[in-house]
């Protein structure tokens, strides 16, 4: 199925257009995303063996922290609702001000697991104000006929923050331990982010689009949102396709090694993963403007999960080439599910309650992520090794190539479930 805009130099009209008249907001929310906690995921496995040399740690503890995600993942709807209500920006500051100062007490550590896990609960928590919450609302809410595209455009530059940011981090874990990378990654957000946002995106939309002021936040406001399946469905489909991905990251230097890669070798494929994920959400978000967004969702999966069962059999003595290969290929799942998203959450249901239904998406992200995570980090504990893993990996991708077949055809309006 087509959608609108199928003529590619219309389309890279209207996109040249939109951008003409919101590149300010655009600019602020995509550098604010790109360097939030969202840059953790693409990151954190450059933490590992770190924390594992500094505090003798094992892998499993280190992953457990993730398990936060357990209880945060419940207040991604009230983050959503209010920003709903109030407006995207105060949200997104106070976020990157507090993930800016979690980093540096994360800085700190002196080798207590305890507060290593508290610390973490709490930059995952207040980090998800930095999220594709507030960001894509923002984007959402300024461009209309190249959504998809806008949408693309920010999740690429978060791809690309994950490809180039290692080249900082690394050398600051080598010279300092994880200090040094704790805080490179509270500086990027708190002296690049934190002004951009401050200065480019606007306290109120003009023409009012933005906020929706007045709407109650009742609980029942969100189980009625709830009520309706393709809620319930996307919410299924972003979680089966972004739980995978997180839990590989967070893993992947030392799935590299454990191929018989050297470190600085499996470091870039960091490097490598975000540059799939910009590229896989270019592509998706050209292609959502022109096709049926559920079929590009759907066959994106497919290429992440060949991308897993390839890392499998390649075998544990794999080349760089191969190894960058199928790391690429599982980017690109990444890539595409945030912009993909996005992108039908404002095609299925509207603007009016986008950020709760983006919140509620992310609930489901959080506590698979928060389920999954962990356990890849235990496999290896167990097993000794990352495949049985990363081929639960391969079938969730799977799995959600088929839940965004299920939303069906567009509706009529918005309104339509």
């Amino acid at each position: 199925m087509a959608a609108d805009g199928n003529n590619p130099d219309g389309q890279l009209h209207i996109l040249l257009r939109e951008w003409r008249t919101a590149w300010r907001p655009g600019i602020g929310a995509i550098v604010g995303g790109s360097l939030g906690y969202s840059l953790w995921s693409a990151v954190s496995s450059l933490f590992v063996i770190p924390l594992q040399q500094e505090f003798g740690w094992s892998r499993g503890e280190i992953a457990a922290a993730n398990y936060a995600g357990l209880i945060t993942a419940f207040a991604a709807p009230v983050v959503g609702r209010i920003v709903d209500r109030l407006h995207a920006k105060p949200v997104l500051v106070t976020g990157l001000i507090l993930v800016a100062a979690f980093y540096g007490m994360l800085a700190l550590l002196t080798g207590y697991l305890p507060i290593y896990y508290l610390l973490y609960f709490l930059l995952n928590l207040f980090g998800m104000a930095t999220t594709g919450i507030t960001v894509t609302r923002i984007v959402a809410g300024y461009f209309n006929r190249s959504r998809g595209t806008a949408l693309a455009i920010a999740r690429s530059m978060l791809g690309i923050s994950a490809a180039l940011t290692p080249l900082l981090i690394h050398p600051a874990i080598e010279r300092y331990g994880s200090a040094g990378g704790f805080l490179t990654l509270g500086a990027l957000a708190l002296f690049v982010a934190l002004p951009l946002v401050a200065f480019l995106v606007p306290r109120y939309r003009a023409g009012g689009g933005e906020p929706i002021a007045g709407r109650g936040a009742p609980p029942s406001r969100m189980l009625a949102l709830l009520s309706r399946s393709k809620v319930r469905i996307i919410c299924l489909a972003a979680a089966l396709n972004y739980a995978p991905v997180v839990a590989i990251v967070s893993q992947l230097q030392p799935i590299g090694i454990g191929r018989g890669l050297s470190e600085g070798v499996a470091a870039g494929a960091v490097g490598i993963l975000g540059m799939a994920a910009a590229t896989g959400a270019i592509l998706s978000g050209v292609l959502v403007d022109r096709f049926w967004a559920p079929a590009v969702a759907f066959t994106l999966n497919l290429i992440a999960g060949l991308g897993c069962v390839f890392l499998v059999f390649a075998g544990h003595s794999i080349s760089p080439t191969a190894f960058y290969l199928a790391v690429f290929l599982i980017g690109i799942g990444q890539g595409a599910e945030i912009d993909v998203v996005a992108y039908m959450i404002a095609r299925y249901f509207g603007l009016a309650d986008y950020s709760t239904i983006y919140g509620l998406s992310t609930t489901c992200i959080a506590l698979a992520t928060a389920i999954g995570t962990p356990l890849i980090g235990s496999a290896y504990d167990l097993f000794g090794g990352y495949d049985e893993a990363i081929l639960c990996c391969a079938a969730s991708f799977g799995l959600a190539a088929i839940a965004y077949l299920a939303m069906g055809r567009y509706p009529a309006s918005p309104a339509e479930d």
